[in-house]
């Protein structure tokens, strides 16, 4: 009866429907890597009506703490605490407990903490849902092989996503060039990527990063977008250009 009433109250209100279409083509996540808040508040005050959701980094949680959360909740976006958590399993099960008071729509933890640590997250978790990090996006070979980890980029990869996907997460975290690795996937999951670069943008730290409509085109949920929109001259119009274009990929297929 519920999801009846919702498709025709859809159909007698042409403004529900709208709105329902412009979130659906809204795929950016605000990345506020910073430790000003005033800095941060700003560009989700500019922005937020074209965002997806925020991700708060450890830099701005490490400042201010659990409260942070909270300071956002206010611009009603969904809320990516990124936090990557990599512990001794009962550790990681006291810390998502503790990040519960706040209630997060998101967390991150390392896959490579292996399945105790991700199933002790899951237990703790509440109605938050856990992301897995496979590799960070800095990684290529040669600093794989500096940490003594000898198989190559998208082997390790692999392992790691297949990995998380057994024990049930809610979704994963994947540099860009490493989408290809999803195509096998069955499961919906929803897939966070960050080391998100327009094509303008040559230099950046992440080894494997992907333009934006390119990462949604092979397969990202959301992509994750700081300083190329905060940089900008331009942040709201950087910000409209990306999600226009990726309306228009989305709205043909």
């Amino acid at each position: 009866k519920f999801k009846m009433g919702k498709i025709l109250f859809k159909k007698l209100n042409p403004k529900w429907s709208c709105i329902l279409s412009k979130k659906k083509f809204k795929r950016v996540f605000l990345a506020l890597d910073t430790n000003n808040i005033k800095y941060a508040e700003k560009f989700v005050t500019i922005l937020k009506k074209e965002l997806a959701g925020i991700k708060i980094g450890k830099e701005l949680f490490s400042y201010y703490g659990p409260s942070i959360v909270n300071k956002f909740r206010k611009y009603n976006l969904p809320i990516f605490l990124d936090l990557k958590f990599h512990d001794i399993p009962t550790t990681v099960y006291k810390a998502v407990k503790a990040i519960n008071c706040v209630k997060p729509n998101y967390l991150s933890i390392h896959g490579i903490g292996g399945n105790d640590m991700i199933k002790a997250a899951l237990r703790a978790s509440g109605n938050t849902k856990i992301l897995t990090v496979s590799l960070l996006s800095h990684h290529d070979q040669k600093s794989l092989n500096e940490i003594g980890i000898k198989k190559s980029v998208n082997n390790e990869i692999k392992k790691l996503v297949d990995n998380a996907i057994k024990n049930n997460v809610s979704g994963l975290i994947l540099a860009p060039k490493d989408l290809e690795i999803i195509k096998k996937i069955n499961k919906k999951f929803e897939i966070f990527v960050p080391g998100i670069r327009p094509k303008n943008i040559k230099t950046n730290e992440h080894k494997r990063s992907l333009d934006p409509l390119t990462a949604i085109k092979k397969g990202a949920t959301y992509i994750i977008i700081g300083r190329p929109i905060t940089k900008s001259k331009n942040p709201k119009r950087t910000l409209k250009l990306i999600n226009e274009e990726i309306k228009n990929y989305l709205e043909k297929n």
